[in-house]
């Protein structure tokens, strides 16, 4: 297939599976690939919702039902019916793999199968929303546990206390090797052939935990086996990484040549293992792009704003005070994406700052220095994976279709303005409204009902946000369509449209 293809005969497109519902997983791979025209279709009503699994036997069935161009899979959603059936479903490593067979009969006709697996977390709370029930109150002696078995194993020292119950301890443990054996078999589906690339990720990890540990054994797999394996922090994103990979190659031309470019690029984010500038790289591989350096001719310079080390986590609340150097950080990189753009180079902006949110000094630079609208991608939201995966996946579409003339410009400005507004408008101004009008726990997932007034709330302080900055004026965000995908202020999804005409208002 090729941009050339004949639009009478629409193409097949990409048939994904994602790690979930959540817009995240679900909607931004398909508003990454809107970029070229190249569509995505999904077994919407075999998903998960929120903890009720999917239906993983039908999702097989319609996989293997499917004739399209490629396909990208979750394998957490074959497998086990969603991202959080993965944490908390029983099952066997023999029953889960055998739900994966579909692959292999998918590959056989000769499609590009594409897979995302995931190292299980061990996040650091009380709160079993999206864990196994008896997560709250072990959560967090959990996650030290995690951590003392990891030291122990590097020091070979014996097994760490815990007052964890032993049931609970079993249960956690099992968990965690059956999910690391079928991380294995992903590695022997990309070995054998049957994937033609595989992304393992992990969210919410750290330098000491039994996610890192995996990692590296993971790692050291892929690299004895070879093959196009990347293992790297970042998971919600991993799917979208995967289509951007996919329509790349779909639409032909070389792989896009990516500099990056940041202070401090060695600094590790929160809730991450591997310095920003690694993941960075590994982000632009899963993509399909080619890391070069930054006085060689890159199709694209992706500038890091580098995690601040002042531990503000936007989820949990708005920081009392910024780093001394926080602003000049933000206007020194708003100013070197000014006169990259000036002389004549495409820029991508991956805001790692700080976790849960975008760098409100950094979002009001670009916008002052008037290049907010011209970057090729921006994204900072969630862990600096997600956020580089995001701005990757969306950079390197960027340029792939432009290369083969068929950059829908709207399908860029519409998304590009989708992520100003969720990351920063929303992760780091609504959202703290919202939980001080709801009076949410710090710390804690809330409930919001459906057709709560606090959506009004969200709305009014998106467009208020939006109109502050003064970008897009002929985009917005459409009246009535803010909505919260599984009904807490953790995130949230809208519909960027047309601005209404003055005449019809």
């Amino acid at each position: 297939m090729n941009a050339t293809d004949d639009p009478r005969h629409p193409r097949p497109g990409i048939a994904l599976v994602p790690l979930d519902e959540r817009p995240a997983c679900a909607t931004l791979p398909v508003m990454v690939a809107a970029l070229a025209g190249v569509p995505v279709r999904t077994p919407a009503a075999l998903l998960p919702t929120l903890r009720t699994p999917g239906d993983p036997d039908g999702i097989g069935a319609w996989l293997t039902g499917q004739a399209p161009d490629a396909a990208v899979v979750s394998l957490e959603t074959l497998g086990h019916g969603g991202l959080i059936a993965s944490r908390t479903r029983p099952g066997t490593v023999a029953a889960v793999a055998a739900r994966l067979e579909p692959l292999r009969a998918l590959a056989a006709t000769g499609t590009a199968v594409h897979g995302v697996t995931l190292v299980t977390r061990t996040p650091d709370s009380a709160d079993a929303m999206e864990e196994p029930d008896y997560w709250d109150p072990h959560g967090p002696a959990l996650h030290r546990w995690s951590a003392a078995l990891h030291r122990a194993s590097q020091d070979g020292a014996p097994v760490p206390d815990t007052d964890v119950p032993d049931e609970v301890r079993a249960d956690f443990l099992t968990r965690r090797l059956r999910n690391h054996t079928l991380n294995l078999v992903a590695l022997e589906l990309a070995a054998d052939g049957t994937l033609a690339s595989l992304v393992i990720g992990a969210d919410d990890t750290a330098p000491r935990a039994l996610a890192t540990a995996e990692l590296g054994w993971l790692t050291q797999w892929s690299d004895w086996l070879g093959g196009p394996v990347a293992v790297r922090p970042g998971a919600d994103e991993a799917c979208t990484t995967l289509v951007a990979r996919t329509v790349g190659t779909l639409l032909g031309g070389p792989a896009t040549r990516v500099a990056i470019e940041g202070r401090d690029l060695d600094r590790v984010a929160p809730y991450e293992n591997l310095p920003v500038g690694r993941t960075a790289a590994g982000q632009v591989a899963a993509c399909g792009g080619v890391v070069v350096e930054a006085d060689e001719d890159a199709d694209v310079r992706l500038l890091v704003h580098t995690p601040d080390g002042t531990g503000v986590d936007w989820a949990l609340a708005p920081p009392a005070g910024r780093a001394n150097d926080a602003r000049e950080r933000a206007e020194e990189l708003a100013g070197r994406a000014a006169r990259l753009l000036a002389a004549g180079h495409r820029v991508a902006v991956a805001d790692c700052a700080q976790p849960n949110g975008a760098d409100p000094l950094l979002v009001t630079a670009l916008a002052g220095a008037g290049i907010a609208e011209e970057l090729v991608a921006y994204a900072g939201w969630n862990t600096a994976g997600n956020t580089l995966g995001t701005v990757a996946a969306h950079a390197l579409t960027h340029i792939a279709a432009e290369h083969a003339g068929v950059l829908d410009t709207e399908a860029h400005r519409r998304l590009l303005l989708h992520r100003y507004l969720e990351d920063a408008g929303y992760m780091t101004r609504a959202r703290t409204a919202a939980r001080a009008e709801l009076g949410s726990v710090p710390g804690r997932h809330d409930h919001v009902p459906d057709g709560h007034p606090v959506l009004g709330l969200i709305e009014a302080e998106l467009t208020a946000f939006q109109t502050g900055l003064g970008i897009f004026p002929d985009l917005r965000v459409e009246p009535g369509s803010v909505r919260l995908p599984w009904n807490r202020t953790f995130e949230t999804d809208f519909t960027v449209t047309g601005a209404v005409a003055q005449e019809d208002r």
